[in-house]
């Protein structure tokens, strides 16, 4: 079993996207379940019942029905030799489904590979889901520098691109009911903490077409991020580009906000967004 496709599987299940047309609800046993796969899945070797029981601190008993549960359907399998487990291929399955028949990983992927084919350009689509996104789909660069993010990791909404572009639709109030009005994390010293700045930002992203994150997340890395909207016009997900801050004599951040937009734009259209009738697009800057 791939950690990829584990990572995958378990926040997906997590973060309550639907599979096969049912939503994945917070009662107790399926939690329990989950935070099974969790440990299985971040373990560097199989595990053992009171091992994992240690720890999510539940009991021996408890925890050998939940494994046996998920065996019974291979979710995961048990090492005869050691009899300790591990994750099975049921995982695989289930994330290999939902990255391949996904109508919307299936629209954005062409248009992520031909961002991801400008070289210096790592292309990225996510989904929001509570105060964080989601990673839903990755294409490295042919660069030498390549970003590390794969589907199924969670990333800040507040410091990346694709999280600003995520908010972009929302009012102030929906804004501070995600995010909390507290100092959001300060993750580089060009982090933007103070909510109210940051609303502003992504009002004024908002009329521009596109987001930006330089330097925010990570020092020396610059981001360009575009909403998708679906029929109602409704943020339903994103998409984004990053890249070193040394590529950047030959980049220029408007233009590459220019090809973002008009990614997000064709996507956009095949999920039956129209676009505003008559809307004037205001000079590029780099407010968000």
């Amino acid at each position: 079993m791939t950690d990829e496709a584990a990572t995958v599987f378990i926040a997906i299940c997590r973060n309550g996207i639907p599979i096969k047309g049912t939503l994945v609800t917070g009662n107790l046993s399926l939690k329990r379940g989950l935070a099974v796969l969790d440990v299985l899945r971040n373990a560097d070797e199989p595990l053992g019942v009171r091992e994992i029981a240690r720890r999510l601190e539940l009991s021996a008993p408890a925890v050998q029905r939940i494994l046996n549960t998920l065996a019974e359907r291979d979710y995961v399998e048990q090492v005869p030799v050691s009899r300790r487990y591990r994750l099975g291929y049921s995982v695989l399955t289930l994330a290999q489904h939902i990255m391949h028949k996904d109508r919307l990983v299936g629209l954005v992927e062409p248009e992520l590979r031909a961002l991801a084919a400008e070289d210096c350009f790592n292309a990225f689509l996510g989904l929001r889901r509570s105060n964080r996104g989601i990673y839903l789909l990755t294409v490295q660069s042919r660069s030498p520098v390549v970003i590390r993010s794969s589907p199924g990791e969670t990333f800040p909404l507040h410091s990346t691109a694709l999280g600003k572009a995520l908010l972009i639709g929302h009012g102030a109030e929906q804004v501070l009911a995600i995010l909390g009005e507290g100092l959001l994390e300060r993750l580089t010293p060009r982090t933007v903490t103070e909510p109210d700045r940051l609303i502003a930002q992504i009002k004024t992203a908002e009329k521009i077409g596109y987001t930006t994150s330089l330097d925010e997340n990570f020092p020396g890395l610059l981001a360009v991020g575009a909403p998708l909207r679906d029929a109602t016009g409704t943020t339903i997900a994103a998409i984004s580009v990053a890249y070193p801050r040394s590529v950047g004599p030959q980049v220029v951040i408007a233009e590459v906000g220019e090809i973002v937009m008009a990614a997000a734009a064709r996507i956009s259209a095949n999920l039956g967004y129209v676009g505003r009738g008559g809307a004037k697009r205001k000079e590029p800057s780099h407010a968000a």
